[in-house]
């Protein structure tokens, strides 16, 4: 499975009532295999039946006369548990790739929640701001306290916050795209932080700290894309020269050029030219001059 250690992403997926139940298949099916108890494959069991008997036979002498039926009783339970065994594990990894498969499909809707919580930490974001009383480091905060250390307190809590939806959203965004890479390259440069504004007045170097917390709750357009395909035309409308796309994929002209052909040049005489003596048997040609 993916990281799913992200507080934020737990809580966006949570909300998706069919990623809930293929999650719960999932975890059931890992429960039933740790429950499952250890055993042998049918040839080590059979084989620790008749290596009892051959030890029993050197110490005494006695052939015990029921160790072909154990065997065979050993090989049938142990297939049994193999089998019972190949079955979780084929379980476990068919429903791990089945929630993995329904995250794909519900992405909008994990994106739509993480909108929200976007939202709702800028606001939180703006109340604490209001509070700072010209406060901008962590030293100043200190030796103002009071309301002041309270705002900046709560201002680096809602930093973590926003990197977690931030992280949540390039995951759920890179999971569905087919160039994850090309989509990290776009998060890098900035987009996706605030539809409608060009990517170079973005003043994100890859660090959520407050100073861009407190930009962006000063964006009324700041957003999380509400799926890969926004997302993508926010990157088409602020990279110039870029091809647009259609239902069909990016618009490419494959027109073919045409290259006239030069115009023969005449043919030239030379000094020291001679026609074709192709009859070697009779006399060579005088020069054409």
């Amino acid at each position: 499975m993916r990281n799913y250690q992200n507080p934020e992403m737990q809580a966006a997926w949570a909300t998706v009532p069919e990623v809930k139940e293929a999650e719960a298949r999932y975890a059931a099916a890992q429960r039933r295999l740790r429950d499952n108890p250890p055993g042998l494959v049918p040839d080590q069991a059979r084989a620790a039946v008749v290596d009892e008997a051959v030890t029993s036979f050197l110490a005494s002498g006695a052939w015990p006369k029921d160790v072909g039926a154990r065997a065979a009783d050993a090989y049938v339970t142990a297939l049994a548990w193999e089998s019972n065994t190949l079955a979780l594990n084929r379980a476990v990894e068919h429903s791990r790739a089945a929630a993995e498969d329904i995250r794909d499909v519900c992405a909008d809707d994990a994106l739509a929640f993480l909108g929200g919580r976007l939202a709702e930490t800028l606001s939180a974001a703006r109340t604490a701001r209001d509070a700072l009383e010209g406060i901008t480091s962590d030293a100043e905060a200190i030796d103002a306290g009071g309301k002041p250390l309270e705002s900046w307190r709560r201002l680096m809590g809602l930093r973590t916050d926003l990197a977690n939806i931030r992280a949540a959203q390039s995951a759920i965004l890179r999971s569905v795209a087919l160039d994850a890479y090309a989509v990290g390259q776009w998060e890098r440069a900035g987009h996706g932080q605030v539809s409608g504004l060009p990517v170079d007045e973005v003043p994100f170097n890859g660090t959520y700290d407050i100073e861009l917390l407190l930009w962006l709750a000063s964006q009324p357009t700041a957003y999380v894309p509400a799926s890969l395909n926004e997302l993508r035309g926010h990157v088409d409308a602020n990279t110039p020269g870029r091809a647009s796309y259609d239902d069909g994929g990016r618009v490419v002209d494959y027109t073919p050029s045409v290259t006239p052909l030069p115009a023969p040049r005449p043919g030239e005489i030379y000094p020291n030219s001679r026609a074709a003596h192709l009859d070697h048997a009779g006399p060579t040609p005088p020069p054409m001059n």
